[in-house]
């Protein structure tokens, strides 16, 4: 008899977590699971890499209600009553000094009204903190729970008592890093029982398959290409990449730096691109589906993250081998060794800029570095599937 799988996430919207559980889930062995994925939010960009052997389940009613959806008079009515709830805590959490996070706030005003699956499952796995895990642990009928847990746990807003409710509830806390395995044993010595670490789920075949499905149009022939790919959210520190990007222009450097991703700083960030007068050389290209092509294209990949859960377009820039430039976030030595196959600077703007200055200014080392990335095996996890196999069977 099959095992029967629940996979919980908020949306799959393009973002690391989404790429890895899509990855994951097109391993599964349809012959051994049969397999339902339930999202808060449909409609994202990586649902069209979704296996067909993969269940999709309707959202939760009160979320397909706060999608437009309409229902019975009484219902909605009652939905409303629970956003506008919803609304007004948020509100009112902004202006508190002891902030919690924005998912607990919701989950305390709506989790009345959630209701899981009827179906009962051998294994439900949350694979993001926050709702997935709420959902997971306080709802779905399942025999063994599993939490993924794809952040630097500890120094986020998340009040570690209020989950601690949640998470006692879960069989194993999965982390996807050493990093994040050690953040989590700080919380509670009973997480250190239950934590296991299983590596984001990168299959770097499929990476390359998708970095040939399209020319890249943006990138200027004449110039050196610099590439980001992240959130436009504070954590990626955009603005230090834009004030690299001015003393760049200040030595006269004949490049175009792009940025691939969607978020809440775009309108800051745009402003101190005008600033700086550097609307010709930093360029937010927005989301795209498939970064890859541009991955693929680009003569150096930038990464300026304060933190990472673990580095998934890091890794993935060293598929396609390309030259890399990644802060020193808790995990970057997890995935780059220094001047071999690839530069680890410190977070300031100087180091920043002198890491990228190395490659513009030494040819040889660019090359090196390129050789030594053709040399070594690519970068991949799916080994890690196995690990999760033995979780499921056990």
């Amino acid at each position: 008899m099959k095992k029967k799988l629940l996979f919980v996430i908020d949306s799959l919207e393009i973002g690391g977590a989404e790429k890895s559980l899509v990855s994951l889930l097109n391993m599964l062995d349809s012959s051994i699971f049969e397999t339902d994925l339930l999202l808060f939010k449909q409609g994202g960009d990586l649902e069209r890499y979704v296996s067909r052997n993969i269940n999709i389940l309707p959202a939760p009613e009160y979320y397909r209600f706060l999608n437009s959806e309409k229902f019975k008079v009484s219902k909605n009515m009652i939905y409303f009553y629970h956003r506008l709830k919803t609304s007004i805590n948020l509100r009112l959490n902004n202006i508190n000094k002891r902030t919690l996070h924005s998912e607990q706030i919701v989950y305390k005003c709506i989790h009345k009204i959630i209701k899981a699956p009827e179906k009962k499952y051998d294994v439900a796995i949350a694979y993001s903190q926050g709702m997935p895990t709420y959902f997971v642990a306080n709802k779905v009928n399942a025999f063994k729970k599993l939490a993924w847990i794809n952040t630097d746990y500890v120094n986020t807003l998340y009040n570690k008592d209020i989950d601690y409710e949640s998470y006692k509830k879960i069989n194993k806390i999965i982390a996807v890093s050493k990093n994040t395995m050690n953040s989590v044993s700080k919380i509670r010595e009973e997480y250190n029982k239950k934590v296991d670490i299983i590596l984001d789920i990168l299959d770097p075949n499929m990476i390359k398959n998708m970095a040939e499905e399209h020319q890249v149009v943006e990138f200027d022939k004449s110039a050196v290409n610099i590439l980001t790919v992240g959130r436009l959210v504070s954590a990626k520190a955009y603005e230090k990449a834009i004030e690299v990007a001015n003393l760049l222009k200040k030595e006269g450097y004949n490049f175009k730096w792009f940025a691939i991703g969607e978020g809440p700083d775009r309108e800051k960030l745009q402003q101190l691109i005008k600033k700086f007068d550097l609307n010709e050389y930093f360029v937010l290209l927005g989301k795209r589906l498939n970064p890859y092509t541009y991955m693929k294209n680009c003569d150096i990949y930038v990464q300026t993250s304060i933190k990472e859960g673990f580095g998934l377009t890091v890794c993935e820039a060293k598929i396609l081998k390309r030259p890399i430039v990644c802060t020193n976030f808790p995990t970057a030595k997890e995935i780059i060794t220094h001047e071999e196959d690839g530069l680890i600077v410190e977070h300031d703007i100087q180091s920043i800029y002198y890491g990228i200055k190395k490659y513009l200014a030494n040819d040889n080392f660019k090359e090196n570095i390129i050789k030594q990335l053709n040399l070594i095996e690519s970068y991949s996890s799916v080994n890690e599937v196995e690990k999760f196999y033995d979780l499921v069977r056990n």
